[in-house]
């Protein structure tokens, strides 16, 4: 019993010198927004108390300790965990589509404040051992629940960062789906939960940290530096597609930049709604925006019929929400394996002006 209680108080240390070290790190950095940090900050705390409420109920069980006390640390525990959860989806930005959890975990929260009158979840037996009541299966229920709709924020979040390091987030989704579940979902209790959830949460701030560096904040797009990394790095067939926003500087000088700043949110949602299941859309200059094809991709593209529905998508944009949003240039070059990088680029800009220059849209 001894040995058992060692490793589990030595996991319950190392949970709480994670969260700590990462709640140092969210409190000082400035890579992503203030508002992100609170949230990661607000997670790491509440995951420290979990973890410590689950290690007072397990020292409690069988012990001499007022019943009272082993309800009250079981109940904080169960009514706070599921909370780890809405926070990882507040972060992920999918709060809002969302919402009827909070409804369902305010439900869960009374049930176990009330769980010492009825039983219904766990009960405090005369040997003040912790038991599962018979509607225990609610509570898994309600956290089960919370996770998969987890789990769906997350995979739509991954869609809007163009799966960039969908890795971690696949790390991350482990890590909690193997914790939670011996513990929670298995015959006995391994104390796993909150040791996972903490690793869990710190790759979501390492994700976010990455997504940071990666993304153009105005636009959402994947930024310079990660085109070029990505042009550095690439290894298969693909094209490489540039876009110009023509008649860019008129807006700027007519309208004021605060509206310039509009229309490049607006070109760019719409590259993005129309080629982003064909590749990765970056901003690599002012009015600039690429795209590199992902794989297998290639074969797929028509580079006529990509001007027409670009063109297509912004008319309809200019008649329901912005009758001046400007036209955008295209131009496209093949790369094949072995090919000198720097001379596709060159190409499909080169093509991109001849379009601009054509069409008198400079």
């Amino acid at each position: 019993m001894d040995e058992v209680m060692g490793i589990h108080f030595s996991m319950l240390v190392i949970t709480c010198l994670l969260m700590l070290t990462m709640g140092v790190q969210a409190y000082y950095s400035i890579a992503i927004s203030s508002k992100l940090n609170r949230t990661f900050i607000y997670c790491f705390i509440l995951i420290t108390f979990c973890a410590v409420m689950d290690w007072f109920r397990l020292t409690l069980n069988g012990s001499t300790a007022p019943v009272y006390l082993h309800y009250l640390a079981v109940s904080s525990e169960y009514a706070s965990a599921p909370l780890v959860v809405l926070l990882i989806i507040r972060v992920l930005g999918r709060m809002r589509e969302n919402y009827f959890l909070v409804p369902l975990f305010v439900l869960n929260i009374i049930l176990q404040f009330s769980t010492g009158f009825t039983n219904w979840i766990f009960y405090i037996d005369d040997a003040n051992m912790f038991v599962r009541g018979d509607y225990f299966r609610v509570y898994v229920a309600i956290y089960t629940i919370g996770i998969f709709t987890m789990y769906r924020a997350v995979h739509k979040c991954s869609q809007e960062y163009q799966n960039r390091n969908y890795k971690m987030l696949l790390l991350s989704i482990i890590s909690l789906t193997v914790g939670v579940g011996m513990n929670e979902f298995g015959a006995t209790e391994n104390r796993t939960t909150f040791l996972a959830v903490a690793i869990a949460s710190t790759l979501f701030y390492i994700y976010f940290m990455e997504i940071s560096i990666q993304m153009d904040s105005l636009t959402k797009l994947l930024n310079r530096r990660c085109f070029d990394k990505h042009i550095k790095q690439l290894s298969y067939d693909t094209a490489i597609v540039f876009f110009d926003v023509n008649q860019f500087k008129s807006i700027n000088d007519n309208y004021g930049h605060k509206h310039g700043d509009i229309v490049l949110q607006q070109v760019a949602s719409n590259i993005r709604y129309v080629f982003g299941n064909m590749g990765y859309i970056y901003r690599i200059g002012g009015d600039e925006f690429a795209m590199i094809l992902k794989p297998g991709q290639l074969e797929k593209m028509n580079y006529l019929l990509m001007v027409e529905l670009l063109e297509q998508r912004l008319d309809k944009v200019r008649q329901n929400e912005n009758p001046i949003l400007p036209s955008v240039s295209i131009g496209h070059a093949i790369y094949r394996e072995g090919m000198n990088k720097a001379d596709v680029i060159s190409l499909a800009d080169q093509r991109m002006y001849i379009h601009k220059n054509g069409s008198g849209r400079s």
